[in-house]
């Protein structure tokens, strides 16, 4: 049996768009945030390995993720 790991991705999916919100509300004030495009990346990764979380969780119980 695999663990249900639906709120797991949908916590990373909501926390990561967040902080990229966050971010780039700072650099439309003329923050100056260090390694901004680094860190957007990361969150991009991040926000793609919780909806594979979040699909992976779903087809294991066979239902649609949508």
């Amino acid at each position: 049996m695999t663990p249900d790991l639906t709120l797991p991705g949908a916590a990373l999916i909501s926390t990561c768009i967040i902080a990229g919100g966050i971010l780039i509300g700072a650099q439309m004030f003329a923050v100056e945030v260090p390694f901004a495009p680094y860190v957007m990346v990361a969150l991009a990764v991040l926000v793609v390995l919780g909806a594979v979380m979040l699909v992976l969780s779903c087809r294991g119980r066979d239902t649609s993720p949508s």
